[in-house]
């Protein structure tokens, strides 16, 4: 579970000076909660935040502060404002009747996962996150959240896992306009760039499908796209035979010296038309 930073607070409905919203943007810095004001006596505060991108969610950590219910609600920052937002967390109970009325287990903390969000949301990609706490058992005390902790279900490592080819064709974009318009990318033609970077298709499915099967195994249900990334670089890859330099006469290897350099002769043709010129000379004479 990789963790997914909050932005920046969109909107809020009250908050205490000395406690202000800003308080849960940064969870680690420990600056204290985040309270409603204390007059208001609504029982009820509504916060919605900013996530620095969109990401399917994973879990949500809450450090509870007088709330008796939380609801959460997701959506994305492109939607119009009068779009509603979906349920990710239904309204769950923090505090029970009896200690809000006594003050009691004020501070408890909750951690909700996959199997507490509803289907609808669940797994897909949200950046925005709107809270709804609630407090109606008694009026005489500000509540609030302590912290707020959210991650994807998504691992760092995928969000930088991308395909070698976009890699290349950025690298083109980027390498053409300072290339020759006449010829913008000579070493397309070398067998070997073209083996790393634009290999063959795979004709045989039937190690792909072993591989499809394995990474089944290993995560049940639809495959994430940690798996899907690994079926795509399978398909991509070369043939071995392709990567053998016994099998390439293109490339020269060990078993190919005269390729690898010139013979002694070749390297110097200014003597062979020194020695013809002398021939010339001892002819006439």
């Amino acid at each position: 579970m990789a963790p997914v930073k909050i932005s920046h607070v969109v909107s809020f409905s009250s908050q205490d000076p000395k406690y202000p919203v800003e308080n849960l943007l940064n969870p680690d810095r420990q600056r204290g909660p985040w309270l409603s004001c204390p007059q208001d006596k609504s029982g009820q505060l509504k916060l919605e935040l900013q996530l620095e991108r969109a990401v399917p969610i994973g879990y949500i950590h809450v450090g509870n502060c007088g709330c008796a219910f939380l609801q959460i609600d997701v959506g994305r920052s492109s939607w119009s404002l009068d779009r509603p937002f979906v349920t990710l967390l239904p309204a769950t109970m923090l505090m029970s009747l009896a200690d809000s009325k006594q003050g009691k287990n004020r501070s408890g903390v909750r951690m909700f996962k996959d199997d507490d969000f509803l289907a609808p949301a669940s797994g897909e990609s949200w950046d925005r996150l709107r809270l709804t706490c609630s407090q109606p058992f008694t009026r005489h005390q500000s509540f609030g959240l302590a912290f707020l902790r959210v991650c994807s279900s998504v691992d760092a490592l995928d969000d930088l896992m991308v395909d070698p080819s976009a890699l290349v064709s950025s690298g083109l974009s980027q390498g053409s306009s300072n290339a020759s318009e006449s010829d913008p990318s000579p070493w397309m033609a070398n067998p070997s760039i073209r083996r790393t970077f634009f290999p063959d298709p795979q004709t045989s499915t039937k190690e792909i499908s072993k591989l499809k099967t394995l990474l089944k195994q290993l995560q049940p249900g639809t495959l994430g796209r940690s798996a899907r990334m690994v079926l795509s670089a399978a398909r991509r890859a070369p043939p071995a035979s392709v990567a053998s330099p016994k099998n390439n006469p293109e490339e020269p290897g060990p078993s190919h010296p005269d390729s690898a350099e010139p013979r002694p002769e070749e390297q110097n043709p200014e003597n062979d038309v020194g020695k013809r010129k002398r021939q010339k000379v001892q002819a006439r004479r």
